[in-house]
């Protein structure tokens, strides 16, 4: 009887050996097998009368240039994981092409980041994934970690149709674990123009200190105010992040104005006849950015602080640690 027992249960681990093998096996060599499985897509994808042209292929972080050369930059500091190509000719006429690249951005945060920042408010969107629009007969579609595009080489009905087919069946095919995407929340709806949010992973606005950072264009009365915000790990972190602020202000700018307005403590920054107005609320960092009229640029960071919600850290006075006297 035990040695029945014996017998059966090194069956057991034989057979779960082999299944981890075969797993294992499956999922190399080199790939993931969620890039395998997607490769392996791409002929699902392919529209009636059209065809694949050579293969499809997948580049990663150290050969996208090969295929992107000049914007390969941009991918990857988003943190790019893969992106997958494949270029389609028509049937009867070769010279026709549609490219399809899926970008495996690694989660929806940075896919959102690339989309974004390639977006144009003015295109018509397409409601595919969780957002996407047209621009002739090529499509831009965030999805999830995923950011797909699909470029025609003409600008046709015909381009257009069978686009917008190949976006469909891609799109239906990718999952999308769902995970939110911060700062669409973050930043006050109100007077918010659509399409207006950006996410810039680093340098934005063009300076290398701000990171993991949110624009959105607000609308004020007649004129547009762009506003920006990030989340640090500590109120410090905030409060240290306002201080570079000053310094890129006090090198760049004609002078800075510490002040606290109904309560909320702001550094007005004149970039030369044009205002930044910086702030931290706990771990929030935020302000507007280039507003033509003081005034304006003060009230709207304002209204800008007010909505946020309080942070479960106590908010640190910027004249704590750095006297007035440093700013001027």
């Amino acid at each position: 009887m035990r040695v029945a027992q014996k017998k059966k249960r090194l069956w057991r681990l034989e057979l779960l050996a082999l299944t981890m093998i075969i797993v294992i096996s499956y999922a190399s060599p080199g790939q993931p097998a969620a890039a395998r499985n997607l490769i392996q897509m791409v002929d699902e994808f392919t529209p009636a009368g059209w065809q694949i042209f050579g293969a499809a292929k997948q580049f990663g972080k150290e050969n996208l240039w090969e295929q992107i050369n000049g914007r390969a930059s941009f991918f990857l500091a988003y943190d790019m994981v893969r992106m997958t190509f494949v270029s389609f000719v028509n049937s009867t006429n070769e010279s026709q092409f549609i490219d399809l690249s899926i970008y495996d951005m690694g989660n929806p945060t940075n896919a959102f980041g690339v989309f974004s920042t390639e977006r144009s408010q003015e295109a018509p969107a397409v409601k595919l994934g969780r957002a996407g629009y047209r621009s002739d007969a090529s499509y831009f579609i965030w999805k999830g970690r995923y950011y797909i595009r699909i470029i025609s080489s003409d600008t046709t009905d015909m381009f257009r149709q069978t686009g917008m087919t190949l976006a469909r069946r891609v799109t239906g095919s990718l999952t999308d674990s769902g995970e939110p995407v911060w700062g669409l929340t973050a930043l006050p709806p109100a007077d918010r123009i659509p399409q207006s949010v950006r996410y810039f992973k680093v340098n934005a606005m063009g300076l290398e200190f701000m990171r993991s950072t949110y624009t959105a264009d607000y609308r004020k009365g007649n004129r547009i105010v762009t506003a920006f915000l990030t989340k640090h790990n500590t109120a410090k972190s905030a409060q240290d992040a306002v201080v570079r602020y000053i310094g890129y202000a006090k090198n760049f700018g004609e002078g800075i104005d510490e002040m606290t307005v109904k309560g909320v403590d702001l550094v007005t920054c004149n970039m030369g006849g044009i205002y930044d107005v910086a702030f931290h609320k706990g771990r929030l960092m935020g302000g507007v950015s280039a507003v033509e009229n003081r005034e304006l640029a003060v009230s709207s960071a304002i209204d800008l602080w007010r909505q946020l919600p309080n942070d479960e850290l106590t908010r640190l006075s910027l004249l704590a640690r750095w006297p007035v006297e440093k700013f001027k």
